[in-house]
């Protein structure tokens, strides 16, 4: 398949070949030299298998890295570019939590459970930025792995994780409505009003309150020290307000669940809210209390809001018995300067980092890596295996994955990656014909499926996350999938 050249490169074509016949009589010259992309360079593309069963609108490109050891390894790295079109089938981008937003589940079962059954998961990744949580003490034994989203996170219209601060200005991510996706970056704002007219700031939603993992809210959280609390990343505020939603499919935090955050102890208050922001309960402790075996789950269709500090004496002064709050939610382009509206045709995964904006690596992308390993020089190389979602030169989505090359068998696993740059860098070949692309979760989240035109699934990439000496891949908080819908168009 011949890529359409990108706008900039068109254009520098054109302007050429117009200068080469307005001075033919002229003498020859010295030809320019071409400079290689780095795909073209240091990467061959290589059979993909399963490839003739592959749905309508579903094109897999491999390519593999030519000489490891040019960059200091010892395996070669597994680039997969899977191209979505819905000229072909009607196919459209979504996003899903898989069976409910605070559990995490891998990619496999959330795709397993994405919509209704006429979704037909056809392609997908691993989605937003999170943190794996602990579950509750008394639920240690037998509890799924939860999770705190670090950035906005929507399916649906429903909105699941408010916005990191970034200054005010947000943090990147993807906004997919009516199955088409663009990157941004995106702030959310958030709010409460008491019958009384009383305004409050609502911090976040389905997460701990007092404390925010990742990334700050907003410029009243501060930063602890990772002597203190042993993680990173982990940021306070005594004084905090978090709504939890009607598909938060776990117990809400009791106090204490963290020790080493002095703020997390304080029992605070707890209001149930209906499905019109009537209170219909509303007690001096959240989740159940501190050591109680009471789990507290949000009912169906309600919410539940948790209060600390002077967020708890707000909710006890004004969220009284019978009222009715209003909760505001609005999610700001800050890029573009418009309101998304959180309607049922909207899902947002997020991130903190474009790796391209209209063809161009952006000036601000830093070249970062979390997990590095010795090459086979012995200096560092980056061990990330990385997952991206762009747009082509054909309006076409295009999901991305760079890691080790899958292993024969579960035991073993050969996790790679690129420096945050380096993949940019990549990503930016003319091959491609990438516009936009966004840096999604990577390392052992890293997590591509496909399904074949019988449904059978398959699993492209490597698990790089060991547990009782065998790899599994690791359970994700959303995933982002392409899936059979009305919005596309059969191709004529």
């Amino acid at each position: 398949m011949n890529t359409p050249l990108r706008p900039a490169l068109a254009v520098a074509v054109a302007l050429t070949a117009t200068l080469a016949l307005s001075t033919s009589n002229a003498p020859s010259s010295t030809a320019v030299d071409v400079v290689e992309s780095p795909l073209a360079t240091s990467w061959q593309p290589t059979p993909v298998p399963g490839a003739t069963e592959l749905p309508a609108g579903i094109t897999v490109t491999n390519w593999t890295e030519k000489d490891p050891g040019k960059d200091n390894r010892s395996r070669s790295r597994l680039l997969q570019v899977v191209e979505i079109d819905p000229t072909a089938a009607p196919l459209d981008l979504s996003g899903t939590v898989g069976a409910g937003d605070g559990l995490a589940e891998t990619v496999a079962d959330q795709l397993a459970g994405a919509g209704a059954p006429s979704r037909h998961p056809v392609a997908g990744v691993n989605g937003s930025l999170f943190k794996s949580e602990k579950p509750h003490p008394d639920l240690a034994a037998a509890a799924p792995v939860t999770l705190q989203h670090m950035g906005v996170s929507v399916t649906d219209g429903v909105l699941h994780g408010s916005s990191c601060w970034g200054g005010g200005q947000g943090t990147s991510g993807a906004v997919i409505q009516y199955g088409v996706p663009y990157i941004t970056k995106l702030r959310t704002d958030l709010g409460l009003t008491a019958a009384d007219g009383a305004p409050a700031r609502l911090d976040d939603i389905n997460r701990d309150p007092g404390r925010a993992r990742g990334c700050a809210r907003d410029g009243e959280d501060k930063l602890v020290a990772e002597s203190v609390t042993g993680q990173k990343g982990v940021y306070t505020d005594p004084d905090e307000i978090v709504l939890f939603t009607s598909d938060y499919r776990y117990p809400v935090p009791k106090p204490d669940l963290d020790p080493t955050v002095a703020t997390d102890d304080d029992p605070g208050f707890e209001v149930v809210l209906d499905a019109t922001g009537k209170v219909t309960a509303a007690r001096a402790s959240r989740g159940g209390g501190k050591g109680s075996t009471v789990q507290v789950k949000v009912p169906s269709g309600g919410r539940i809001l948790q209060g600390v500090g002077t967020g708890a004496t707000w909710l006890r002064d004004h969220a009284l018995l019978g009222s009715t709050l209003k909760v505001s939610r609005k999610l700001t382009d800050t890029r573009f300067g418009r309101e998304i509206p959180l309607d049922p045709s909207v899902d947002v995964v997020s991130s903190f980092h474009q790796l391209l904006r209209d063809g161009e690596i952006p000036a601000e992308l830093p070249n970062t890596c979390g997990d590095t390993d010795t090459g086979v020089d012995g200096t560092p190389i980056c061990t990330d295996s990385r997952v991206a979602l762009g747009t082509n030169v054909r309006g076409h989505t295009v999901l991305v994955t760079l890691t080790g090359q899958p292993q024969a068998s579960s035991a073993t696993t050969h996790e790679d990656g690129a420096w945050l740059h380096d993949l940019a860098e990549l990503l930016d070949s003319e091959e491609l014909g990438l516009i936009d692309a966004l840096n999604l979760d990577g390392g052992g989240s890293a997590t591509l499926i496909t399904a074949t035109t019988a449904g059978t699934t398959t699993v492209r990439t490597p698990p790089t996350d060991r547990v009782n000496g065998v790899y599994v891949h690791r359970a994700v908080a959303d995933a982002v999938y392409a899936g059979i819908s009305g919005y596309g168009m059969y191709r004529k």
